[in-house]
């Protein structure tokens, strides 16, 4: 993939509850000329499927080969992009456990983020909320929207992105 290809950042979060969760994402184009945000409630779909799914939608999102790069607040998904998705590709989205051959948790959204791959080379990037010091109001504290965690995040990042002019290198799959 040519450097000339284009550069998004794709910043993502969840949420989930006893019903089930609320992931959401914004995908914008590093010189600002797209923007779309898009959100969901998965019933009985809790943690790190949600937050993948979010993944999931936004890479399925991108309307051309690009470099993406992922803004996550998960660990589960860092680690994945970083050092398991290749690896599990390799071996069919199983692994060997005592033994036994188990697939990989979430391996059919797994398979997705892999399935991107073959267009856009994919950077992950943890992204702590920003909003550790939570908003507060007149009744007491209250907790930040994954929408404000998001915008947060996806903004400090934007301006790294311009003042680098560059995300970097990018890790592919080898």
């Amino acid at each position: 993939m040519r450097e000339s290809t284009p550069l998004y950042l794709l910043a993502t979060g969840s949420r989930s509850d006893i019903e089930g969760g609320r992931w959401q994402f914004v995908l914008r184009k590093a010189d600002r000329q797209f923007e779309i945000a898009e959100s969901d409630f998965e019933p009985n779909h809790f943690g790190d499927r949600v937050a993948l799914l979010a993944v999931v939608r936004g890479l399925e999102a991108i309307p051309e080969p690009s470099r993406v790069l992922l803004l996550t607040p998960s660990r589960y998904i860092l680690n994945g992009v970083r050092h398991g998705l290749c690896a599990w590709e390799d071996q069919g989205f199983a692994l060997e456990r005592l033994g036994r051959r188990v697939a990989v948790r979430n391996h059919d959204l797994w398979a997705r983020v892999a399935q991107a791959q073959q267009f856009h080379r994919i950077t992950a990037k943890y992204s702590e909320s920003g909003l550790v010091d939570a908003v507060r109001s007149e009744q007491g504290f209250v907790a930040p929207s994954i929408a404000d965690d998001i915008r947060y995040a996806l903004n400090e990042t934007q301006r790294e992105v311009e003042l680098a002019e560059a995300a970097g290198p990018l890790a592919a799959c080898a």
